[in-house]
């Protein structure tokens, strides 16, 4: 029983340090989002903060902001993803093993860039004076670089969306691209006898068997781009900006007054997180029942 039980008793310090740090910061959180804040005097419980919440636009532009940016983000990151993954499944079925660990390799280059300098690059290649600009510019496509389109600090979102989309697109197809390669070599052959084409295997057998994982990996960076901080920091603009960013400001920025505020977005973000989370585990659960991949 020992045996059983040492690797969990070594593991229980730094688990219990974890658990305690996250559950018990979420705690604090929860209190202090409620209006229980000793340090200014509050000792009642209130759902103000919320209410203001409910009650201020900013919020609400904030939090259309973070939606579009976060689906688009995983969309195209999903979309770029995908297309990797079934490229480098189809290069290895063609017998170029070799060139499908190379351009995998290649592919995913991007995942050992920092999200802080993936944001500054697209700075340097889209901003107004950057790279792209001064080559339309030279090319004729454009008068001067101050015709280029404004993609980096605008009120969309387009700087914060092109980051994540190349950044994230390497790990869609990170997690897709060993669930590929599961499918026997009889299946492809087995498609040939019945004159399936290469666009008819990759709609027929292909997507099914890659769709649940492919969800889950646009989950994931759709909930991390959700809750980001740092690329939204520097690529956003004063206003709207993202959820993290308004709270932040208001935790920095403000009195001690406007911390539960800040606080309740945090928890806000965290039960949206929560919520679309056990939508997508239900569907991907129904959808590896239905399609019998278990």
């Amino acid at each position: 029983m020992w045996q059983k039980s040492k690797p969990y008793l070594l593991l229980l310090p730094a688990t219990g340090t974890i658990v305690l740090l996250f559950f018990g910061g979420l705690f604090d959180g929860l209190l202090k989002s409620m209006g229980y804040f000793p340090a200014i005097g509050e000792v009642g419980f209130s759902f103000d903060a919320y209410t203001d919440l409910w009650n201020s636009s900013s919020f609400w532009s904030s939090l259309g902001l973070t939606f579009r940016v976060a689906f688009l983000s995983s969309i195209i990151s999903g979309l770029l993803g995908g297309v990797l993954a079934i490229s480098l499944f189809m290069l290895h079925n063609s017998g170029k093993n070799k060139g499908a660990g190379l351009w995998h390799r290649v592919f995913q280059l991007p995942l050992t860039i920092p999200h802080l300098v993936g944001a500054y690059v697209i700075v340097l290649l889209f901003m107004q004076s950057g790279l792209f600009s001064k080559l339309f510019a030279s090319m004729g496509l454009i008068d001067t670089i101050s015709d280029f389109p404004v993609l980096v600090n605008d009120p969309f979102g387009w700087g914060i969306i092109l980051t994540y989309a190349w950044k994230e697109a390497p790990f869609v197809s990170l997690m897709v691209y060993p669930v590929l390669m599961r499918i026997h070599g009889s299946w492809r052959d087995a498609s040939r006898v019945f004159g399936a084409n290469n666009r008819q295997f990759i709609r027929e057998i292909a997507l099914p068997v890659m769709m649940p994982s492919w969800t889950i990996a646009v989950f994931i960076v759709f909930v991390f781009t959700f809750s980001a901080f740092e690329v939204p920091f520097l690529l956003g603009v004063t206003y709207p900006n993202m959820l993290s960013v308004h709270s932040y400001q208001l935790y920095t920025s403000g009195t001690l007054a406007d911390r539960p505020e800040a606080l309740a977005i945090n928890l806000v973000l965290s039960g949206l997180t929560v919520i679309l989370g056990l939508i997508v585990y239900y569907f991907s659960k129904r959808w590896n029942v239905l399609k019998g991949w278990q």
